[in-house]
């Protein structure tokens, strides 16, 4: 079995945090992917390239880069990227994220043990500066695929930067399409609408960098926009009712307009353990 990683690189990173996640994700691994794919979304300035050019140096079989010359946003660069990963599987990684070591070694036992799982996550926590703070907060998504796809009909069941793919399974559904701040969500619905089988380790095997305004971007009113594509796609397919989809944009748009003190707040009473 082949394991690609696939991560997308944008100009407004920062290499610090970069070269920390791009060493999470081999020299620290047990077990090391087969393939690293990075995309470039539009151009990257020199700090950011000076870092993934020694990362690659004495790897370039293994560390693939593909420069675009525009940015268009996370879903094409993962769109493109997925197209060139080789690997039967393809693990998701962001730029300012941390893998835990034993990641790869635990999800690639999980798959090769249950074949039928198309897409398996795992629970995150959050952190500021360092990954080992006290009192982290952690999303816990459900372990089995039946109450994944209940979640799904009214919030993202993944944590994007955690799965383990079947590129098979993925292609099936159409791949990674465009639609801001969702291209997550709007992949699950599609492959679970295909019949594609999904499943949660509960353990915390990322760790996901929160101090960089990450209660501000689930303020943008575009999001609002993008709720809707995936209710009319859930809606078209009857995997929600009408009065389901009418709650959901009465959730988003409450949201999407509360203060990010509010936000914090409610992430750390209801949305986080």
């Amino acid at each position: 079995m082949k394991y690609s990683v696939l991560m997308s690189v944008y100009k407004n990173d920062n290499p610090v945090f970069l070269k920390i996640a791009l060493e999470s994700i081999y020299e620290k691994q047990t077990k090391k992917p087969d393939e690293i794919v990075v995309v470039f979304d539009g151009p990257i300035p020199d700090e950011l390239y000076n870092v993934l050019k020694d990362f690659q140096k004495g790897r370039e079989a293994i560390v693939k880069y593909f420069p675009q010359k525009v940015n268009k946003g996370l879903g094409e660069a993962l769109r493109i990227g997925s197209e060139q990963c080789t690997g039967d599987y393809i693990f998701r990684m962001d730029s300012d994220d941390i893998s835990d070591p034993r990641r790869f070694e635990k999800q690639s036992q999980y798959v090769e043990q249950h074949p039928n799982i198309d897409v398996l996550g795992t629970d995150i926590a959050e952190f500021n500066e360092r990954p080992n703070e006290e009192h982290l907060r952690k999303r816990v998504c459900f372990a089995n695929h039946d109450d994944i796809v209940k979640m799904g009909k009214r919030r993202n069941p993944m944590n994007h930067v955690t799965v383990c793919i079947k590129k098979e399974a993925l292609m099936k559904a159409g791949g990674y399409l465009p639609l801001r701040y969702v291209e997550d969500y709007y992949l699950w619905v599609r492959m679970i609408n295909f019949g594609c089988v999904f499943a949660n380790i509960n353990e915390t095997l990322v760790y996901v960098r929160v101090g960089n305004g990450f209660a501000r971007r689930r303020g943008y009113k575009e999001q609002i926009n993008s709720w809707k594509v995936l209710q009319d796609y859930m809606l078209d397919k009857k995997m929600i009712s009408q009065k389901e989809a009418k709650q959901n944009m009465t959730y988003i748009k409450v949201f999407v307009n509360t203060p990010g003190w509010v936000k914090k707040i409610i992430y750390g009473l209801f949305l986080r353990k």
